[in-house]
């Protein structure tokens, strides 16, 4: 091989992670390639036989591109590495510092460089305009940062209205005295990025678990799961749908000793997403009762309600240490209770479905399937599977949609990508 092929190769590709162009310069002893990282093809990497982009996919898969990601991906430095001709790893080959990757050899090379999609530290940053909302937990409580406090009519605003009837539009004419059918509100997000919402509105006043309370339905063969799903999805721009991250709702009962009790909403939320089993001492016969662990999956779907811990944890302070049996009157006054959201006035008030069910009820002698709700009080309590009581739908949206908006009712934050 001529001595010149042996020539140390140094390739340098600068990521300018806050500037809109990138460049990225190959040099060899032949040739030498300039361009914008939105513009060199797979063949000009080949051809130099230089490197391979591969990106991480939503499967979870790394595929081969032809062009570089964008800023919104990083490299993953223990994964991106080089090998010689005969396939062999070329050790202490790449360096990754100052947003520089720099690969030295004295082989003939070819790199791999692997990209993951950027996830906040503090999913705060997802949303930009929101520097001054102190409503956002500042640590992640049940799963996530959740927005926490009182209603704006109570005092305190809670930026966290989001607009979603289409994609590149903020169509919602909303104001503080009334409500459009496309407003949501954020429950809060994961530590993925995922934005967890809630309709601000009731999508149905009156809608039963099941046509009957004798027959043991449980939630994924209710017809509100089959409701959501299904009617009020379709309903939902395309551009929409695109960005809601299905889930597999966990599912499952908890007794009426447990929540009597007015357990805190940690242990709840343990429960609700099969943390842990439900223990309780039964006010009747005073006896230790162990519930089983909730280990049941739907299958991926879109469309849920929200959990007890949901409505319980989005209030501060009491809120936030109890299942809201016993603090009615003050959970009542969170940004989450439905009373707070469409203008509707006390005598229009609705109970509202959870996801969780009680189970079987055989007080008075009946063996009736219940599930809980929460009342016009704030109470959460539960009725039998055959009564119709409001429902608010609830579902995720990706971790890489792009927001704008500043959360409140007059200028919400709507999906710009």
């Amino acid at each position: 091989m001529d001595k010149n092929m042996n020539k140390k190769i140094t390739i340098t590709l600068l990521i300018l992670i806050l500037l809109l162009t990138t460049s990225i310069v190959f040099i060899s002893k032949n040739k030498s390639v300039n361009a914008t990282l939105d513009t060199v093809s797979l063949k000009d990497v080949e051809k130099n036989n230089m490197f391979a982009i591969m990106v991480k996919g939503e499967d979870g898969e790394y595929k081969e591109q032809s062009i570089f990601p964008g800023n919104d991906y990083k490299l993953n430095t223990e994964k991106s590495g080089c090998m010689d001709n005969n396939g062999e790893k070329i050790e202490n080959s790449l360096t990754y510092e100052s947003d520089k990757i720099t690969v030295s050899t004295n082989k003939t090379s070819y790199c791999y460089l692997y990209f993951d999609k950027k996830t906040p530290e503090n999913p705060q940053e997802l949303i930009d305009s929101r520097t001054n909302d102190e409503s956002l937990s500042d640590e992640p409580i049940g799963g996530m940062y959740r927005y926490q406090g009182v209603d704006e009519l109570k005092g305190n605003k809670v930026k966290n209205y989001i607009c979603l009837n289409e994609v590149g539009l903020n169509g919602c004419n909303a104001t503080s005295s009334g409500t459009d059918e496309n407003m949501y509100r954020i429950i809060g997000i994961t530590e993925e990025g995922n934005i967890k919402v809630i309709k601000q509105t009731r999508y149905e006043s009156t809608h039963q678990w099941w046509d009957n309370y004798s027959t043991n339905k449980e939630w994924p063969e209710s017809t509100i799961f089959s409701t959501l799903n299904n009617t009020y999805y379709n309903t939902l721009d395309s551009s929409i749908q695109n960005k809601i991250e299905p889930q597999q709702w966990l599912y499952g009962d908890i007794s009426y000793g447990y929540i009597n009790s007015n357990i805190p909403t940690e242990t709840v939320y343990k429960i609700e997403t099969g943390q842990a089993n439900t223990k309780y001492i039964d006010p009747i016969t005073g006896k230790e009762v162990t519930d089983k662990k909730w280990e049941k999956k739907t299958e991926s779907k879109p469309i849920g309600l929200m959990y007890i811990h949901d409505y319980a944890y989005a209030l501060s302070g009491t809120g936030s240490e109890s299942s809201c049996r016993q603090d009615a009157a003050q959970c009542k006054t969170s940004w989450i209770h439905m009373s707070n959201n469409g203008g509707e006035t006390s005598t229009d008030e609705r109970f509202e479905w959870t996801m969780t069910r009680m189970g079987r009820n055989n007080a008075a002698g009946t063996a009736a399937f219940s599930a809980w709700w929460v009342g016009p009080s704030g109470a959460v309590d539960y009725s039998n599977l055959s009564l119709g009581y409001a429902i608010r739908p609830v579902f995720y949206l990706k971790s890489d949609v792009v927001l704008e908006g500043t959360g409140e009712i007059g200028t919400p934050f709507y999906i710009v990508s």
